[in-house]
């Protein structure tokens, strides 16, 4: 009988060294993982090694180790009160600069203040030389700090700039300025967007002479009433002839609106014949130009007014991008300049919203009164209300000068009719009602009146509550539908001849023969 032969354990030198690529490339990953994750690969703790008893000096030896834990304790301890200690001398000598900064009103102070500096300065020396270095650097921010108060440079914001501080998350006023003189000063023609339910509202008087000017008054600014969707065709009749009178304004609809928006229907006036009307004004102007660089065209306004929007309409209608600019329906989504190319003539800035200050006093009532006109322009977004039960407040004491738009605003939430005793109990009878049609509630049933104040806030914010500014009533027009009324003083003087100019370098007049705005009339 023949024996089997045995299996070789040989291995082919390909296989082998397969196996240790394998083995290298595992070890290689494990490693990495546990560079990205040293959690999940805790490292081994070396065994120490106890000593024998039968050792000779092993109570000597665990003495010797005890004291040297003893010592290495009390180090530690050591350096800890003097880091303390550092600190607190630290603290101590900004407070006392402080101190001096607020009392230094004559030269003698400032020389004895001085000496004591230069003492705590030989003090810290003596200790150490981080103490000396933190008293110096402590003592130049203090000089530098005065300085800057004895110029009229002072470096701490009013309460109302801390407020549109607050309104702008982490980008501060100073930014947003600067951000907005650089449209300005780079833009060759500047596109001030308007909200249609309160033009006035979201203008402001200081641009336009600042715009005015600007380069010996080179700049051409055009007025541009955004979300006309949201007001009747003779409201929007109404607000364009007043406005024309000071610059030339256009009619847009620069998107669609939100769901359930109760919108009007303005028949030509859609979000494609709009913006291509704009758009060929804009073109007509680089064209009668002839400059050799394309002309910049910078889009301004209060937050939320729809500026991206208007830069997205614009693009669209080349068949670029419509998401050329991030849009939102809050506030604050544009925090800095963004250029956008529209072809080779005509190129796009959009800038970051700006709010105003509003002539206030600083009291808490205009404050808070300020603060609720400012959510009411959609400036504020809802998770940045401290309190949103005021701007309501407004909103319903702003409607019920209309019955036909409070009215409509009941309808909204299926609210019966409430008994008018006052504005407070109006308003809080009404955030009550919307509580429970809401589902508003907290714990116990109780209606929660902050959460359904943001209700009704971002209910009107997305055009879901009917609401408008009536322009002034001796424009010519029309009875406009019952809106708000306007305080708006009519008695300003007219800029005819600028408007004529410049509607004929745009050719506005053109446009307004076509199809595209013959919905509107408008008077020269």
């Amino acid at each position: 009988m023949v024996k089997p032969k045995k299996k070789s354990k040989r291995v082919p030198v390909r296989l082998r060294h397969k196996i240790e690529k394998r083995s290298n490339e595992k070890q290689r990953k494990e490693r990495k993982h546990a560079k990205k994750h040293p959690e999940l690969h805790p490292k081994k703790k070396s065994v120490q090694l106890g000593i024998p008893n039968s050792y000779p000096f092993k109570d000597q030896i665990l003495a010797e180790i005890e004291e040297g834990r003893r010592l290495k304790l009390e180090t530690q301890a050591k350096n800890r009160e003097e880091a303390k200690k550092r600190r607190q001398e630290l603290k101590d000598a900004n407070d006392g600069d402080e101190v001096m900064d607020d009392d230094d009103d004559s030269e003698e102070e400032d020389s004895e203040e001085e000496e004591d500096d230069d003492d705590a300065m030989s003090e810290d020396e003596e200790e150490g030389g981080n103490s000396a270095m933190a008293a110096l650097l402590a003592s130049a921010r203090a000089r530098a700090m005065e300085y800057e108060a004895k110029n009229g440079d002072s470096n701490g914001e009013s309460e109302d700039e801390d407020m549109e501080q607050k309104f702008r998350g982490d980008n501060s006023q100073k930014s947003f300025n600067k951000a907005f003189k650089q449209a300005v000063d780079a833009a060759d023609v500047i596109l001030y967007v308007l909200d249609a339910r309160d033009p006035e509202g979201t203008r402001s008087r200081e641009v336009e002479r600042q715009i005015m000017a600007a380069e010996g008054g080179e700049k051409r600014l055009i007025l541009i009433l955004n979300k006309i969707d949201l007001v009747p065709p003779t409201v929007l009749k109404g607000w364009i002839k007043y406005l024309r009178r000071f610059f030339p304004t256009l009619p847009l609809k620069a998107s669609n609106g939100a769901p359930n928006a109760q919108s009007f229907d303005h028949k030509s006036l859609t979000t494609q014949g709009t913006s291509a009307a704009l758009l060929k004004s804009l073109k007509s102007f680089a064209h009668s130009k002839q400059l050799k660089r394309a002309v910049t065209v910078g889009v301004i306004g209060f937050p939320n007014v729809g500026k991206s929007s208007v830069i997205n309409a614009l693009t669209g209608r080349l068949g670029g991008s419509q998401s050329a600019c991030p849009t939102g329906a809050e506030a604050g989504i544009t925090t800095s300049l963004r250029e956008v190319k529209l072809d080779k003539k005509l190129k796009l800035l959009d800038s970051p919203g700006i709010v105003f200050p509003s002539g206030q006093d600083g009291s808490k009532g205009s404050k808070i009164d300020e603060n609720a006109r400012l959510v009411l322009l959609n400036v504020v977004p809802p998770k940045m209300m401290s309190d949103p039960i005021p701007a309501v407040k407004l909103l319903l004491s702003r409607l019920a000068t209309s019955d036909v738009l409070l009215e409509k605003l009941l309808e909204v939430y299926g609210v019966p009719p409430l008994v008018n005793t006052g504005l407070d109990s109006l308003t809080r009878n009404f955030l009550i009602e919307v509580a429970r049609k809401r589902g508003r509630l907290g714990k116990g049933g109780v209606p929660n009146l902050n959460s359904a104040a943001i209700a009704v806030i971002m209910d009107w914010r997305d055009g879901r509550i009917q609401g408008w500014v009536d322009p002034p009533i001796n424009m010519g027009t029309e009875t406009v539908a019952h809106g708000i009324k306007s305080d708006v003083a009519t008695a300003e003087p007219d800029q005819k001849e600028i408007v004529s100019q410049w509607m004929g370098e745009f050719k506005i007049d053109d446009l307004l023969e076509g199809d595209t705005v013959a919905e509107v009339e408008m008077e020269g």
